[in-house]
């Protein structure tokens, strides 16, 4: 039993490092946060951030794993609640977009993060299979929703999430220095919606 519960508390201690380092890396950014800046914010020692994180590579790549991981959920809890396809694919957009526009400490870390990963080989492989494993997962999705419509789509069932997903975080870099107003939100929503389902076909 001795074990477990250490494992237990380990693990919860690992989570506490994460959840602290996307705080510090939302506040102040990647450039400008030391693995010591996160262990204040997590109430540790730098020793032990280092204990859960060899390095702050290492502890950065997993903070990209966690925010992803959060900002997908979400997608995904809209996705399998009960309803038409149509109307799957409408909720899955306006939580795609709700994700992106909200500000969240997981979109400043990955907006942050995916600027720095254009020059930073290891970064740049570390998003790309996060990018690679959105639009599979997007993909799965609307290939389920079609199959139940009993159509082909006008635009490869595979292609569909690059254009989505582009569209999307095009609009949240441009929410950072250029905000909508909630009108014009409405309708960049309801241009979102009418350009994917014109997609769609039928």
């Amino acid at each position: 039993m001795r074990p477990r519960r250490t494992y237990k508390k380990s693990e919860a201690s690992r989570q506490q490092v994460l959840d602290a380092a996307i705080r510090a890396l939302a506040e102040n950014g990647s450039a400008h946060t030391s693995v010591s800046d996160i262990a204040e914010t997590a109430g540790m020692s730098k020793g032990a951030v280092h204990y859960h994180f060899e390095s702050k590579d290492d502890l950065i790549a997993q903070v990209l794993v966690r925010c992803a991981d959060v900002m997908r959920e979400r997608v995904r809890a809209a996705w399998d609640a009960p309803g038409e396809p149509q109307e799957k694919v409408r909720r899955a957009l306006r939580e795609m977009r709700a994700a992106r526009s909200q500000g969240s400490a997981e979109l400043r870390v990955l907006a942050d993060l995916m600027a720095q990963g254009i020059h930073d080989p290891k970064l740049r492989q570390a998003l790309s299979a996060m990018f690679e494993a959105n639009r599979q997962e997007v993909h799965a999705h609307l290939e389920q929703s079609f199959r139940e419509l009993g159509i082909t789509p006008r635009v490869p069932v595979h292609v569909m999430p690059r254009l989505v997903i582009g569209i999307l975080d095009g609009l949240a870099l441009h929410d950072f220095f250029d905000p909508m107003s909630p009108e014009d939100e409405e309708f960049v929503q309801s241009a979102l919606e009418t350009i994917a389902l014109s997609l769609i076909g039928g």
